[in-house]
């Protein structure tokens, strides 16, 4: 079934979702069940790796008696600068450093938030970093092998997370007519199958340098939209990731991977996007009084005030 072919579920009642707090945020983050808050000390202490995957080595729980990545979650703000998180990533098949289309991850740079109700965020910061650095450290270090870490330096904000997104997932017919499915049987990947014609991968808003590399893809591949909640709960379509998400104070729910490359040999790791809820929408850009001057009138400067 096509996502054309179904309607959009009623999206949630505001009237229906609690009034979050900062307190209440950071209880959820720090006592829902099935992840850690991103702030806990030594989280390293109760992780390691799953090793061997199709995904690469994940990063699971320790000491559970069964195998579960390990999610890690906390509240951040969504970097302007280095934002990816658009439809088509920018991706450019005349870049040969770009791959192929079918492989394209988006990404984005979280920071300290900058909420002063949120404030949490900006003093756990360090220590999100920290264990973030420490889950690489996991990592027996091979020589001569270079490290690409998730934590990086953002403009004129320290340090920042690159955070992760698969768009695509190859469906049954290219993995030979079986589909990945986890322990208890069910189906890993995300399918659009019950959202609008606007998550569907025939009408998925590329840029018109994608779009003949897009229908190529489509017989082989499923669409994996971003996880990622308005503060109505309601997803975000496509074309409205960048003015939502781009500068917002977000919730973030997000899983640890690992990749070997041995013919290029570097040890890359990825923080993956899992969920993505808005706390905060972006702040307006700054204002300029010069932007609405007409030149014709003369320096701006030298105008009095009528």
């Amino acid at each position: 079934m096509n996502a054309s072919d179904t309607t959009t579920s009623p999206a949630p009642s505001s009237a229906l979702i609690p009034t979050k707090t900062p307190a209440s945020v950071l209880n959820k983050l720090k006592t829902s069940p099935g992840g850690f808050y991103a702030g806990t000390p030594r989280l390293a202490y109760r992780a390691e790796y799953f090793t061997g995957g199709r995904d690469g080595n994940v990063l699971i729980t320790k000491g559970l008696g069964y195998d579960e990545e390990l999610i890690i979650r906390g509240v951040f703000e969504i970097s302007r600068n280095n934002f990816f998180f658009t439809p088509d990533g920018d991706f450019n098949p005349a870049n040969v450093f770009h791959g192929r289309l079918a492989d394209l991850k988006l990404s984005c740079q979280l920071t300290a938030g900058r909420s002063k109700a949120f404030d949490f965020s900006s003093k756990d910061f360090p220590a999100v970093v920290n264990n973030l650095s420490a889950f690489e450290n996991l990592v027996p270090k091979q020589r001569y092998y270079e490290t690409v870490s998730v934590i990086q330096d953002a403009i004129g904000r320290g340090r920042s997370i690159k955070l992760t997104h698969y768009l695509f997932e190859a469906n049954d017919e290219a993995q030979g007519g079986t589909s990945d499915k986890d322990d208890n049987g069910s189906t890993a990947v995300t399918h659009p199958d019950s959202l609008s014609s606007e998550f569907d991968i025939g009408t998925w808003p590329v840029a018109d340098r994608c779009k003949g590399h897009l229908q190529d893809v489509a017989s082989k591949h499923n669409i994996c939209p971003l996880p990622a909640y308005d503060q109505n709960h309601v997803l975000i379509p496509p074309l409205q990731y960048e003015a939502k998400l781009k500068g917002a104070l977000v919730e973030v729910h997000m899983a640890f991977y690992h990749h070997r490359v041995k013919n290029s040999r570097r040890d890359i790791f990825e923080a993956i996007l899992q969920e993505l809820i808005v706390l905060s929408p972006p702040a307006p850009m700054p204002s300029s009084r010069f932007k609405r001057r007409r030149l014709s009138d003369g320096p701006y400067t030298e105008q009095r005030k009528k």
